[in-house]
Protein backbone atom coordinates (compact mmCIF):
# COMPACT_ATOMS: atom_id res chain seq x y z
CA UNK A 1 0.00 0.00 0.00
CA UNK A 2 1.17 3.39 -0.86
CA UNK A 3 1.44 6.04 1.84
CA UNK A 4 -1.09 8.36 2.33
CA UNK A 5 -0.20 12.19 1.55
CA UNK A 6 -1.72 15.48 2.14
CA UNK A 7 -1.01 18.39 -0.86
CA UNK A 8 -1.37 21.96 0.29
CA UNK A 9 -1.71 23.91 -3.13
CA UNK A 10 -2.81 27.87 -3.24
CA UNK A 11 -5.15 29.15 -5.85
CA UNK A 12 -5.16 32.47 -5.39
CA UNK A 13 -3.84 35.28 -2.88
CA UNK A 14 -6.53 33.61 0.03
CA UNK A 15 -7.85 30.79 -1.62
CA UNK A 16 -6.19 27.01 -0.58
CA UNK A 17 -6.87 23.74 -1.65
CA UNK A 18 -5.92 20.83 0.36
CA UNK A 19 -5.57 17.62 -1.12
CA UNK A 20 -5.77 14.02 1.18
CA UNK A 21 -4.79 10.57 -0.85
CA UNK A 22 -4.86 7.69 0.28
CA UNK A 23 -5.49 3.76 -1.62
CA UNK A 24 -9.56 4.22 -1.32
CA UNK A 25 -10.20 7.44 -1.84
CA UNK A 26 -9.06 11.51 -2.69
CA UNK A 27 -10.44 14.44 -1.18
CA UNK A 28 -9.94 17.80 -2.07
CA UNK A 29 -11.12 20.57 0.39
CA UNK A 30 -11.03 24.47 0.07
CA UNK A 31 -10.38 27.12 3.06
CA UNK A 32 -13.24 29.00 2.01
CA UNK A 33 -16.28 27.55 3.79
CA UNK A 34 -13.98 24.91 4.79
CA UNK A 35 -15.29 23.25 1.82
CA UNK A 36 -15.52 19.67 0.87
CA UNK A 37 -14.93 20.05 -2.98
CA UNK A 38 -14.20 17.11 -4.60
CA UNK A 39 -13.94 13.15 -3.61
CA UNK A 40 -12.72 10.76 -6.06
CA UNK A 41 -13.69 7.28 -4.95
CA UNK A 42 -13.88 3.89 -7.34
CA UNK A 43 -16.80 2.39 -8.82
CA UNK A 44 -17.16 -1.95 -9.08
CA UNK A 45 -14.67 -1.64 -12.18
CA UNK A 46 -12.37 0.08 -10.31
CA UNK A 47 -12.49 3.46 -12.16
CA UNK A 48 -12.38 6.46 -9.84
CA UNK A 49 -14.63 9.59 -10.16
CA UNK A 50 -15.39 12.51 -8.47
CA UNK A 51 -18.92 11.71 -6.75
CA UNK A 52 -20.28 15.52 -5.23
CA UNK A 53 -21.36 17.94 -7.31
CA UNK A 54 -18.26 20.49 -7.65
CA UNK A 55 -17.92 23.77 -9.34
CA UNK A 56 -15.66 23.51 -12.43
CA UNK A 57 -14.80 27.24 -11.96
CA UNK A 58 -12.98 28.62 -8.36
CA UNK A 59 -14.17 31.76 -9.73
CA UNK A 60 -17.82 30.36 -9.37
CA UNK A 61 -17.08 28.89 -5.75
CA UNK A 62 -16.38 32.33 -4.41
CA UNK A 63 -19.67 33.05 -5.79
CA UNK A 64 -21.29 30.45 -4.96
CA UNK A 65 -24.48 31.16 -2.71
CA UNK A 66 -26.05 27.37 -2.96
CA UNK A 67 -23.58 26.08 -0.32
CA UNK A 68 -21.88 23.58 -2.19
CA UNK A 69 -19.70 21.66 -0.10
CA UNK A 70 -19.64 24.29 2.51
CA UNK A 71 -19.82 24.70 6.26
CA UNK A 72 -22.67 26.09 6.80
CA UNK A 73 -23.07 27.46 10.48
CA UNK A 74 -23.41 29.26 12.88
CA UNK A 75 -26.66 27.43 12.56
CA UNK A 76 -27.62 25.70 9.67
CA UNK A 77 -31.32 26.25 8.59
CA UNK A 78 -33.86 28.58 9.12
CA UNK A 79 -34.92 30.55 12.23
CA UNK A 80 -38.22 32.09 12.39
CA UNK A 81 -38.06 35.95 11.64
CA UNK A 82 -34.54 35.59 12.87
CA UNK A 83 -35.04 35.91 16.66
CA UNK A 84 -33.32 34.02 19.04
CA UNK A 85 -34.61 35.15 22.16
CA UNK A 86 -33.81 38.99 22.83
CA UNK A 87 -31.30 38.64 19.56
CA UNK A 88 -32.25 39.95 16.39
CA UNK A 89 -30.34 38.11 12.81
CA UNK A 90 -29.78 38.77 9.73
CA UNK A 91 -33.05 38.21 7.90
CA UNK A 92 -31.72 36.64 4.50
CA UNK A 93 -34.66 34.39 3.46
CA UNK A 94 -37.27 36.36 3.05
CA UNK A 95 -38.55 37.54 6.81
CA UNK A 96 -36.49 34.39 7.88
CA UNK A 97 -32.70 33.61 9.13
CA UNK A 98 -30.61 31.12 6.71
CA UNK A 99 -27.93 29.18 6.90
CA UNK A 100 -26.07 31.84 9.28
CA UNK A 101 -26.55 34.65 6.90
CA UNK A 102 -24.66 36.04 4.18
CA UNK A 103 -21.56 36.52 6.59
CA UNK A 104 -22.09 33.03 8.02
CA UNK A 105 -19.03 30.13 7.94
CA UNK A 106 -19.67 29.31 4.18
CA UNK A 107 -18.65 32.53 3.18
CA UNK A 108 -15.57 32.84 5.11
CA UNK A 109 -11.63 32.00 4.78
CA UNK A 110 -10.72 29.50 7.35
CA UNK A 111 -7.02 28.88 8.87
CA UNK A 112 -5.52 25.08 8.30
CA UNK A 113 -3.49 23.12 9.85
CA UNK A 114 -2.71 19.76 8.48
CA UNK A 115 -1.63 16.42 10.34
CA UNK A 116 -0.24 12.95 9.80
CA UNK A 117 -1.23 10.18 12.03
CA UNK A 118 0.17 6.27 11.94
CA UNK A 119 -2.90 5.33 10.08
CA UNK A 120 -4.78 8.46 8.99
CA UNK A 121 -4.39 12.42 7.62
CA UNK A 122 -6.34 15.13 7.71
CA UNK A 123 -6.84 19.18 7.79
CA UNK A 124 -8.04 21.08 10.72
CA UNK A 125 -9.70 24.45 9.42
CA UNK A 126 -9.78 26.86 12.29
CA UNK A 127 -12.41 29.85 12.53
CA UNK A 128 -12.74 32.81 15.05
CA UNK A 129 -16.39 34.37 14.29
CA UNK A 130 -16.65 38.19 14.41
CA UNK A 131 -18.69 38.46 11.27
CA UNK A 132 -21.90 36.61 11.33
CA UNK A 133 -23.94 38.62 13.60
CA UNK A 134 -23.97 36.10 16.32
CA UNK A 135 -23.41 36.54 19.98
CA UNK A 136 -19.52 35.84 19.66
CA UNK A 137 -17.26 35.47 19.20
CA UNK A 138 -17.96 32.15 18.05
CA UNK A 139 -14.40 30.01 17.94
CA UNK A 140 -15.01 26.84 15.45
CA UNK A 141 -12.64 23.82 14.15
CA UNK A 142 -13.81 21.42 11.59
CA UNK A 143 -11.80 18.47 10.90
CA UNK A 144 -11.67 16.32 8.12
CA UNK A 145 -9.82 12.91 9.03
CA UNK A 146 -9.13 10.47 6.16
CA UNK A 147 -8.77 6.57 7.03
CA UNK A 148 -8.83 3.83 4.62
CA UNK A 149 -12.63 4.39 2.89
CA UNK A 150 -13.88 6.86 5.87
CA UNK A 151 -13.73 10.37 5.64
CA UNK A 152 -14.42 11.47 9.49
CA UNK A 153 -15.81 15.13 9.37
CA UNK A 154 -15.58 17.06 13.56
CA UNK A 155 -16.91 19.87 14.31
CA UNK A 156 -16.19 21.56 17.56
CA UNK A 157 -17.55 24.81 18.44
CA UNK A 158 -16.67 27.19 21.92
CA UNK A 159 -17.56 30.87 22.36
CA UNK A 160 -16.72 32.72 25.83
CA UNK A 161 -20.30 34.16 25.73
CA UNK A 162 -24.08 32.61 25.13
CA UNK A 163 -24.62 31.71 21.62
CA UNK A 164 -26.02 29.12 19.14
CA UNK A 165 -24.48 26.65 17.23
CA UNK A 166 -25.63 23.65 14.74
CA UNK A 167 -23.98 23.98 12.33
CA UNK A 168 -23.60 21.26 8.95
CA UNK A 169 -22.31 20.68 6.09
CA UNK A 170 -23.72 20.77 2.36
CA UNK A 171 -22.06 18.74 0.26
CA UNK A 172 -24.26 17.51 -3.10
CA UNK A 173 -23.68 13.94 -3.30
CA UNK A 174 -23.95 12.07 -6.94
CA UNK A 175 -22.40 8.98 -6.94
CA UNK A 176 -22.66 8.18 -10.71
CA UNK A 177 -19.57 9.68 -11.27
CA UNK A 178 -18.44 13.30 -12.29
CA UNK A 179 -22.09 13.62 -12.39
CA UNK A 180 -22.89 11.24 -15.32
CA UNK A 181 -26.31 10.14 -14.25
CA UNK A 182 -29.02 12.02 -12.06
CA UNK A 183 -30.02 10.78 -9.15
CA UNK A 184 -32.88 8.90 -9.82
CA UNK A 185 -30.43 6.64 -10.85
CA UNK A 186 -29.53 6.09 -7.00
CA UNK A 187 -31.43 4.59 -3.68
CA UNK A 188 -31.55 5.46 -0.60
CA UNK A 189 -32.43 3.58 2.68
CA UNK A 190 -32.76 5.60 5.80
CA UNK A 191 -33.51 4.72 9.34
CA UNK A 192 -36.22 7.72 10.64
CA UNK A 193 -38.69 8.16 13.19
CA UNK A 194 -40.53 10.54 10.81
CA UNK A 195 -40.08 13.78 8.90
CA UNK A 196 -41.15 17.24 10.44
CA UNK A 197 -44.19 18.67 9.10
CA UNK A 198 -42.96 22.19 7.68
CA UNK A 199 -45.27 25.36 6.38
CA UNK A 200 -45.00 26.97 3.63
CA UNK A 201 -41.89 29.09 4.28
CA UNK A 202 -40.14 26.09 4.94
CA UNK A 203 -39.96 26.04 8.71
CA UNK A 204 -41.19 23.41 11.19
CA UNK A 205 -45.26 23.32 13.09
CA UNK A 206 -43.85 21.67 16.09
CA UNK A 207 -45.54 18.47 14.04
CA UNK A 208 -43.95 14.91 13.81
CA UNK A 209 -44.94 12.98 10.98
CA UNK A 210 -44.24 9.36 12.26
CA UNK A 211 -42.49 6.75 10.13
CA UNK A 212 -45.45 4.57 9.90
CA UNK A 213 -47.50 8.37 7.96
CA UNK A 214 -45.19 9.08 5.37
CA UNK A 215 -46.05 8.01 1.47
CA UNK A 216 -42.61 5.55 1.11
CA UNK A 217 -40.96 3.48 3.86
CA UNK A 218 -37.53 4.96 4.13
CA UNK A 219 -35.99 2.15 6.21
CA UNK A 220 -36.44 -0.30 2.93
CA UNK A 221 -34.52 0.50 0.07
CA UNK A 222 -36.37 2.46 -2.50
CA UNK A 223 -35.37 4.40 -5.52
CA UNK A 224 -35.06 8.15 -5.68
CA UNK A 225 -37.46 8.19 -8.81
CA UNK A 226 -40.01 6.27 -6.72
CA UNK A 227 -39.46 8.71 -3.87
CA UNK A 228 -39.76 11.25 -5.86
CA UNK A 229 -42.52 10.11 -7.60
CA UNK A 230 -44.00 9.71 -4.08
CA UNK A 231 -43.11 13.64 -3.99
CA UNK A 232 -43.18 15.38 -6.58
CA UNK A 233 -42.34 18.78 -5.56
CA UNK A 234 -39.17 16.86 -4.55
CA UNK A 235 -36.92 16.31 -1.03
CA UNK A 236 -36.18 19.50 1.21
CA UNK A 237 -37.04 17.97 4.15
CA UNK A 238 -36.70 17.17 7.80
CA UNK A 239 -35.45 13.89 9.10
CA UNK A 240 -35.46 12.69 12.65
CA UNK A 241 -32.71 9.69 12.44
CA UNK A 242 -33.35 6.93 15.05
CA UNK A 243 -30.42 6.16 16.43
CA UNK A 244 -28.18 9.58 16.11
CA UNK A 245 -24.93 8.08 16.71
CA UNK A 246 -21.40 7.44 14.85
CA UNK A 247 -21.39 3.90 15.30
CA UNK A 248 -24.25 3.39 13.47
CA UNK A 249 -25.36 4.25 9.77
CA UNK A 250 -28.50 6.04 10.05
CA UNK A 251 -28.38 6.27 5.94
CA UNK A 252 -27.42 4.33 3.06
CA UNK A 253 -26.55 5.43 -0.40
CA UNK A 254 -26.49 3.93 -3.63
CA UNK A 255 -26.18 3.56 -7.45
CA UNK A 256 -26.30 0.93 -9.02
CA UNK A 257 -24.39 1.08 -11.99
CA UNK A 258 -21.27 2.08 -10.49
CA UNK A 259 -22.01 -0.36 -7.89
CA UNK A 260 -20.89 3.14 -5.90
CA UNK A 261 -21.89 2.81 -1.95
CA UNK A 262 -21.89 5.66 0.51
CA UNK A 263 -23.62 5.08 4.44
CA UNK A 264 -23.44 7.82 6.40
CA UNK A 265 -23.54 7.81 10.40
CA UNK A 266 -23.87 10.68 12.87
CA UNK A 267 -23.93 12.16 15.91
CA UNK A 268 -26.51 14.81 15.18
CA UNK A 269 -30.46 13.85 15.93
CA UNK A 270 -31.67 14.99 12.28
CA UNK A 271 -30.98 15.22 8.47
CA UNK A 272 -31.87 17.17 6.08
CA UNK A 273 -32.52 15.45 2.39
CA UNK A 274 -32.90 17.92 -0.62
CA UNK A 275 -33.18 16.53 -3.96
CA UNK A 276 -32.59 19.46 -6.11
CA UNK A 277 -35.74 18.89 -7.38
CA UNK A 278 -36.87 22.19 -9.90
CA UNK A 279 -33.23 23.63 -9.30
CA UNK A 280 -31.86 24.85 -12.47
CA UNK A 281 -28.87 27.71 -12.97
CA UNK A 282 -26.64 28.26 -15.43
CA UNK A 283 -23.47 27.72 -13.71
CA UNK A 284 -21.61 24.67 -14.58
CA UNK A 285 -20.78 21.39 -11.76
CA UNK A 286 -18.73 18.78 -13.16
CA UNK A 287 -19.29 20.16 -17.08
CA UNK A 288 -22.97 20.61 -16.63
CA UNK A 289 -25.44 23.09 -16.18
CA UNK A 290 -27.38 23.04 -12.97
CA UNK A 291 -30.55 20.85 -13.17
CA UNK A 292 -33.22 19.37 -11.28
CA UNK A 293 -32.32 16.10 -9.47
CA UNK A 294 -28.79 16.39 -10.22
CA UNK A 295 -27.53 15.96 -6.61
CA UNK A 296 -28.61 14.64 -3.28
CA UNK A 297 -27.15 17.40 -0.03
CA UNK A 298 -27.39 15.50 2.90
CA UNK A 299 -27.46 17.84 5.74
CA UNK A 300 -26.79 16.29 9.22
CA UNK A 301 -27.50 18.35 12.07
CA UNK A 302 -30.27 19.34 15.12
CA UNK A 303 -33.22 20.31 14.28
CA UNK A 304 -33.60 23.37 12.29
CA UNK A 305 -35.85 26.23 14.14
CA UNK A 306 -34.83 24.49 17.80
CA UNK A 307 -34.97 27.26 19.51
CA UNK A 308 -38.33 27.83 19.24
CA UNK A 309 -39.13 24.15 20.05
CA UNK A 310 -37.39 23.13 23.36
CA UNK A 311 -38.82 20.03 23.29
CA UNK A 312 -36.46 18.51 20.73
CA UNK A 313 -33.55 20.27 22.86
CA UNK A 314 -31.15 22.95 22.41
CA UNK A 315 -28.27 24.53 20.68
CA UNK A 316 -27.51 27.03 23.09
CA UNK A 317 -23.64 27.22 23.47
CA UNK A 318 -22.58 28.80 27.18
CA UNK A 319 -19.39 29.71 28.32
CA UNK A 320 -16.57 27.28 28.73
CA UNK A 321 -18.88 24.70 27.48
CA UNK A 322 -17.62 22.48 24.03
CA UNK A 323 -20.12 21.46 21.35
CA UNK A 324 -18.99 18.43 19.33
CA UNK A 325 -20.64 17.07 16.46
CA UNK A 326 -19.36 14.31 14.01
CA UNK A 327 -20.50 12.53 11.06
CA UNK A 328 -18.88 9.50 9.30
CA UNK A 329 -18.76 9.08 5.25
CA UNK A 330 -18.06 5.33 4.73
CA UNK A 331 -17.99 4.45 0.56
CA UNK A 332 -17.93 0.95 -0.62
CA UNK A 333 -18.57 -0.94 -3.95
CA UNK A 334 -20.81 -4.18 -4.76
CA UNK A 335 -20.28 -6.20 -8.00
Amino acid sequence: MNKPNIRVTPITHNLKKITLKNDFLTVVLLNYGARLHQIFAPDKEGNVENILLSYDNYEDVLADKSFFGATVGPVAGRIRDGKWKNHQLEKNNSTHHIHGGTNGWSFQYWDIEIFEEPDAIGVVFYLKDTFSGYPGPIKATVTYRLQNNQLEMTTKTTSNVTTITNPTNHAYFNLSGNGQRDILTHSLTLNTLGMLELDSDKLPTGNLLEESDLCINFKKKNSLKQILDAYPVGLDDVFLLRYPKVTKPSLLLEEKQSGRQMAVATSNKSVVLFSTTGFHADFKLNGQKMHSNYGLAIEPQEVPDIVHFPEWGSITLHPGQERVTQTIYQFMTTS
